[in-house]
């Protein structure tokens, strides 16, 4: 069984935040993320039609939803 992978949202596994964007994508959203104090390291996956963010260990999830979901600064 394949999971589905939700764009935009945050996903924690293990203690660890992730986030998902379009592939390509996945620059522009930590930019958009950094412009909010939100720390993000990029992870562009070989063969996959996504890019994975992981997030700062002290990003807030609640304030990256919102922030990744709403696309304005």
């Amino acid at each position: 069984m394949t999971a589905i992978i939700e764009m935009l949202k945050v996903y924690d596994v293990d203690g660890r935040r992730f986030i998902h964007a379009p592939a390509g994508r996945g620059e522009e959203l930590r930019l958009h993320l950094a412009s909010h104090g939100i720390r993000s390291e990029l992870s562009t996956l070989a063969a996959a039609d996504f890019d994975r963010l992981e997030l700062g260990s002290d990003a807030d999830a609640v304030a990256v939803q919102r922030s990744s979901t709403t696309g304005s600064d």
